[in-house]
């Protein structure tokens, strides 16, 4: 064993985290899955092992979204009491895990969010937190996209329609075009700014919300700013693209779906609590709104008895928006990357640190 231990927390036990040990053996450490840690069998849910993939290619691109229930504090102590860095994907790494865990100095998340991070918490424990901002926005905004246009087009009604034997061109009416159409981006940061870019030249119109951003910044990307509630009150599509915060924390419930068009949509692709989804579910089934295009959930996987599952007006996807082979592969190796550096205090000059200040005042690895 290396010096250094870095353990994945959400990987299954078949997982081989050649990328993670290729970084972490540049300062003498290693890479090693938790849930191979605890001795246990293959952890493979039984929905992923019918698709029959093989395991090699699971184990390529598998996000692993472990339920929760499972990664309890007394869990992550049993796959990382020893380790000096977690990656973390979707397990909770809560104050009480991290004092659980005395060696712990710095959390990776690949992955732009860090809201399973008590971040507060890390930083008064001196541990480090990294993130991946904007790894794979070229990839949300295509999902993003995607689910728009497949809504915009019906696609969804008129597939589930064929699917039932029903070849009717009529349900595809009332179908304005995109260029009729107003896209509003909550939030624009790098991904809104992406989807800006990818959504002129099919004519929609661009309005977003962000009271962070000026509006000179947005009107290079020939998009309006606007308040949230306008924003609402205009789309066709309403594209979410906040970060989970305090403030964020179902920022679109029951009274912004009543403000929107009852022919509108709603995209998201950034984290599923900016939606109060109890509201959203209960918006599609009144149809106050037409439709709903959904990457994530506020908990994840998506319950299999959501009403979300059977509605034919919703496209549904288990937060893939983010992947492609080569961002997969690019955010593992610049997150092990950044853990590998600040575990021997070469700390990255970059945005990666969610929490700068942890320089100053960094958790001394025990002695011995």
């Amino acid at each position: 064993m290396g010096k250094y231990r870095l353990v994945l927390l959400d990987r299954p036990a078949w997982f081989l985290p050649a990328i993670e040990h290729e970084e972490m053996a540049q300062i003498d450490g290693d890479a090693l899955v938790g849930w191979a840690r605890l001795g246990e069998p293959r952890e493979i849910d039984p929905a992923n092992a019918s698709l029959g993939l093989p395991v090699e290619t699971l184990s390529r691109i598998s996000l692993a979204y472990v339920a929760r229930t499972k990664h309890t504090p007394e869990v992550v102590e049993r796959m990382a009491q020893d380790a000096d860095a977690v990656m973390v994907t979707s397990a909770m790494v809560t104050a009480e895990v991290m004092d659980r865990l005395p060696k712990l100095r710095v959390i990776g998340r690949p992955g732009i969010g860090y809201d399973v991070v008590d971040v507060e918490a890390a930083t008064a424990r001196g541990i480090a937190v990294f993130s991946a901002p904007g790894f794979c926005a070229r990839e949300v905004a295509d999902h993003t996209l995607m689910l728009a246009l497949a809504l915009a087009r019906k696609a969804p009604v008129l597939h589930a329609a064929i699917r039932r034997g029903v070849y009717e061109r009529g349900l595809a009416s009332p179908m304005p075009a995109p260029y009729e159409m107003t896209l509003g981006l909550v939030a624009f940061g790098e991904i809104g700014r992406e989807v800006a870019v990818r959504a002129k030249p099919f004519g929609f119109s661009l309005v977003a919300y962000d009271p962070f951003v000026a509006p000179e910044v947005a009107t290079r990307y020939g998009v309006t700013l606007v308040a949230l509630d306008a924003l609402l009150e205009r789309s066709d599509i309403v594209s979410v693209h906040a970060p989970l915060t305090k403030q964020t924390f179902h920022l679109l419930g029951a009274r912004e779906f009543g403000l929107m068009k009852r022919t509108a949509y709603i995209v998201n692709t950034a984290r599923g609590a900016v939606i109060d989804q109890e509201a959203l579910i209960a918006a599609l089934q009144s149809r106050t709104i037409a439709g709903a295009g959904l990457d994530v959930f506020e908990r994840e996987p998506l319950e299999a008895d959501s009403p979300l599952v059977g509605m034919e007006n919703v496209i549904l996807t288990p937060h893939t928006a983010g992947m492609s082979d080569s961002s997969q592969i690019a955010v593992r190796r610049r997150t092990a990357r950044n853990i590998a550096a600040a575990l021997v205090g070469r700390w990255p000059e970059t945005r990666d640190l969610v929490n700068p200040q942890v320089k100053s005042h960094p958790r001394q690895r025990p002695a011995g």
